[in-house]
């Protein structure tokens, strides 16, 4: 990761330099490999395409150098993943929506049109006081793809002392399976929110992660599949809300929740996807 261009503390500045930034990932199906190419604008790009689990599966970490989004930032991600390719996306460190006292809106849009199969695992995303915040993740997913995704959301930099105590967090998450909108997950949230402390919320936590699995068509979400997650992944809260999608909540500490979704994705890839669950390198540094 490189170093931060902007700070915390230059996005006070009603002067600070807004960045926009575009990345567009396409993996296709090659000679028994996953190939990818890819182009990008302003300071968002990967490094090179990696094969830790052979050539049919390929990793990519994408790089955001700023360190941060700032008010007035504008980032956009395509990808899409052809039949047969398999894809792994992460990210080496936390992403970070700065506080901003200018009122300027930081914006994120994630378009994903998936054919093939995705493992979805970025680093967790704080949100500092004072941020303003847009996020949109769109999955369009056709009928024999298959993904795992998750989401996982800090806010305030609580071991700094900071709550999340002015600003707004914006978040919409939409999957379309075959054409059909089945899931549109809608999350805001203001500064001192009273969800923050309600039972019906986050109940007094400052951390919340998002898990989703799709399944293809041909191998949907039977109950006893749903009951064997439950059993091995007591933990995250688990729901089938359409026969191909499955989805995960928790609270806590971000560590331990962290950790869980490590787990589930572990269960899951081994015993649905018949495949070896390799750590990811970046989660040993």
């Amino acid at each position: 990761m490189l170093a931060p261009l902007i700070s915390a503390d230059s996005t006070n500045s009603a002067n600070a330099v807004s960045w926009n930034a575009s990345l567009k990932l396409v993996f296709d199906w090659r000679a028994d490999c996953t190939d990818l190419r890819f182009k990008h604008e302003g300071p968002l790009r990967i490094q090179k395409p990696l094969y830790p689990d052979g050539r049919e599966c390929c990793h990519a970490v994408v790089i955001h150098p700023p360190g941060g989004i700032a008010g007035g930032d504008v980032l956009q991600i395509d990808v899409s993943v052809a039949s047969e390719a398999h894809a792994v996306i992460s990210t080496p460190s936390a992403a970070k929506w700065y506080g901003s006292f200018d009122q300027k809106r930081a914006s994120q849009r994630i378009e994903i049109d998936l054919y093939g199969c995705l493992e979805w695992l970025p680093s967790e995303t704080i949100v500092f006081d004072r941020a303003d915040v847009e996020s949109v993740m769109t999955i369009s997913a056709r009928d024999e793809a298959r993904m795992i995704g998750w989401d996982l959301l800090i806010f305030g930099r609580q071991g700094s002392g900071e709550r999340f105590e002015l600003g707004c967090f914006d978040q919409t998450l939409k999957v379309t399976l075959g054409g059909e909108t089945v899931w549109i997950d809608r999350l805001r949230l203001g500064g001192s929110d009273p969800l923050f402390e309600s039972p019906i919320g986050l109940g007094g936590n400052y951390a919340l992660a998002t898990c989703w699995v799709i399944a293809p068509e041909s191998e949907p979400w039977f109950e006893d599949r749903v009951d064997s997650i439950r059993s091995a992944c007591g933990s995250i809260a688990w729901t089938r809300l359409h026969p191909r999608l499955l989805i995960g909540r928790q609270v806590g500490c971000p560590i331990q929740m962290h950790r869980r979704m490590q787990q589930a994705w572990r269960f899951i890839k081994q015993s649905y996807w018949n495949l070896p669950a390799n750590d990811l390198r970046l989660w040993a540094t």
